[in-house]
């Protein structure tokens, strides 16, 4: 049962590391700007959006970056706030009826440099400032969600949290798994740009740490000094931190489901370690007290085979009845563990047939030196001590 049960969890976590998160997390570098919540350093939202645009013009120009952008919380790490909407032209509906979607705050670039693909319409740019009209970007599963059988490009909306106007949707983009690759379904989710935030959050927060996100044409660890120098000359006194790549973001996702995976192999191996001692010592054990037995049957005209074939099969049996049993535990123990696992069943084929056979290997092996020592046996010494 444990090797099923951790067969399971290795089986979920090689289809979890295989699984499209939505962006392409190879040579990224992130890094979080550790803003005080609430600041005095940026009184207003807009004096926090020039910032950025500063820290993202020097990093840009870096020799080996591509693109660059910065989003509040970044994904897979389970963050990040959600939000009722009214969609404009439907029936008006109180807060607490409204529909609600994830909101991220993202700058221009953010999209690019996440390899989000953007399926309709345009991506966020520096022309959507806080003087030019709302502009959104959704996710394919908002627009799915919202208009099922319509081009949500051009149609409008207001954010219940930023009343301060309308927002338009001007481009849609794939669907990101926030929360972790382990989620099936989409969550709807809205990008607004940080330039366009023109009224305090909730709360009356006028500043809120973001992560910076980078993309390079190399190995992004080794621009982590010259991205945390461009930072700290437009402003030295801002901590960086969580400094790592978009890849271990992506490992860290997986931290409960590796840990899981780990324990229950090594109970596992644990248990099979000991399922092989006991199967040799009880077989070597029973093959010294039938030494007599062993030795007239040799004497009588049994062959070597014969008296392999006897003791094989006298271990071959618990082993197999044991098998036999622990898969039937295993199918109760997989729907334990059906919340654990990702693209896998609790009865998988693959997993209850390898440690069936493993574990009838392990028995056969755990035998035949029993088996083997058994042949030894002298047939004229056992008649003489007759």
């Amino acid at each position: 049962m444990l090797l099923i049960g951790a067969g399971l969890m290795i089986r979920s976590l090689w289809m979890l590391r295989s699984v499209d998160p939505g962006l392409d997390p190879r040579n990224v570098l992130t890094m979080t700007v550790g803003i005080p919540v609430p600041s005095s350093k940026f009184p207003t939202p807009s004096q926090q959006s020039n910032f950025f645009n500063d820290v993202l013009e020097l990093v840009r120009a870096l020799p080996g970056v591509d693109s660059a952008g910065v989003i509040e919380t970044l994904p897979l790490t389970g963050g990040g706030s959600t939000q009722p909407i009214a969609i404009e032209g439907r029936p008006a509906q109180q807060m607490a009826d409204q529909p609600e979607v994830a909101v991220r705050i993202i700058s221009p670039g953010y999209i690019r440099a996440m390899h989000i693909p953007l399926l309709g319409g345009r991506d966020l740019n520096d022309a959507d400032t806080a003087d030019r009209p709302r502009a959104i970007v959704i996710s394919e599963s908002m627009a799915k969600r919202f208009w099922p059988n319509e081009n949500p490009i051009g149609k409008h909306l207001t954010m219940t949290f930023f009343p301060d106007g309308t927002r338009e949707i001007v481009g849609i983009v794939g669907d990101v798994k926030d929360s972790g690759l382990d989620v099936v379904d989409p969550v709807a989710t809205l990008y607004m740009p940080l330039g366009q935030i023109s009224t305090p959050l909730l709360g009356g927060w006028t500043s809120f740490p973001m992560s910076l996100v980078v993309r390079t044409n190399a190995n992004p660890s080794s621009l982590t000094s010259a991205v945390t120098g461009a930072v700290h000359q437009v402003d030295s006194e801002l901590p960086l931190l969580q400094i790592r790549t978009m890849q271990d973001v992506v490992g860290e996702s997986l931290a409960q489901q590796r840990f899981n995976m780990q324990l229950l192999a090594v109970f596992a191996g644990l248990a099979l370690l000991l399922a092989a001692i006991g199967i040799y010592s009880v077989l070597s054990y029973s093959v010294k007290r039938r030494v007599r037995e062993i030795g007239i049957r040799m004497a009588l005209g049994a062959q070597v085979r014969d008296v392999l074939r006897l003791i094989l099969i006298e271990g071959m049996r618990p082993t197999l009845i044991g098998v036999a049993i622990g898969l039937a535990g295993a199918s109760v123990l997989g729907r334990v563990l059906a919340n654990l696992i990702y693209g896998v069943k609790p009865t998988d084929p693959i997993t209850f047939g390898t440690v069936s056979v493993l574990l009838a290997i392990v028995g056969l092996f755990a035998s035949l030196i029993p088996a083997y020592r058994a042949t030894r046996v002298e047939p004229m010494r056992t008649l003489h001590d007759e």
